[in-house]
């Protein structure tokens, strides 16, 4: 072999391992570039992936019993609808609607069927307010009361923005806040006084979620203030 043959030889070589040397170390540098200039393999097929996906068991779980007793809607009460209930008590509600609110807010917010009733204070016939702290200078036995006028003052708002409590389906949450000192603990049994007028007015579509807390003050000095959640019926 001669002397220029083996010249041609060793450059060739040269050349291509100082090329895969400058390829390597670019790649180290830049990956993303380095897979763009890579030869790319043929793509798999997906056919028989797809054809698996589509015979796949999907798992379903049925209800069970507690979740589909939690799904019947309670009635209205026996003697008769809300309205109806309203008069039978002898409950007055003229008068118990704020007419200059302090705040900024709607008495009520609807959310499809849903219906967010603003929180309500214990406001009597001739516009005036209960006040006072539970467990100071206001008994239990009026706490509860106060918490009943509360509901009354909720029955007349509730009137007032849908026309009638007829159209009221069931009561879904209350939130009841109670003025109070800090070692009162009668907060549940306060609720009490507009969750027993609920039922009273509603029957069972009026017993609901909630909650009952105590708060070191409320609005006004009032001793009680309950917001609620009501669905509405379905106008379909």
């Amino acid at each position: 072999m001669t002397n220029a043959v083996l010249v041609a030889l060793a450059s060739a070589s040269f050349t291509a391992a100082s090329g895969a040397a400058l390829t390597h170390i670019r790649a180290r540098r830049n990956p993303s570039a380095a897979r763009l200039h890579s030869p790319r393999s043929p793509k798999k097929s997906t056919h028989h992936r797809h054809h698996r996906h589509h015979h796949r068991h999907i798992r379903t779980h049925a209800a069970s019993p507690e979740i589909e007793a939690l799904r019947v809607k309670p009635g209205w009460h026996p003697d008769g609808s809300p309205e109806e209930r309203v008069e039978q008590l002898g409950l007055e509600l003229d008068g118990r609607c704020a007419t200059n609110p302090a705040g900024v807010f709607y008495p009520v917010v609807l959310v499809g069927n849903l219906a967010y009733v603003s929180g309500q204070v214990p406001r009597r016939t001739d516009g005036s307010l209960i006040v006072g702290k539970c467990g100071d200078d206001i008994g239990d036995d009026e706490a509860v009361d106060a918490a009943r006028v509360v509901g009354l003052t909720m029955l007349a708002t509730m009137r007032q923005q849908f026309g009638s409590l007829d159209h009221i389906e069931r009561v879904v949450k209350v939130n009841g806040f109670v003025n109070c000192t800090l070692d009162y603990a009668k907060q549940p049994a306060v609720v009490n006084g507009l969750a027993n007028l609920f039922v009273d007015v509603f029957g069972p579509a009026g017993k609901s979620s909630r909650s009952a807390v105590g708060s070191s003050g409320l609005p006004l000095g009032v001793p009680v203030e309950c917001e609620a959640i009501v669905e509405l019926k379905s106008t379909n």
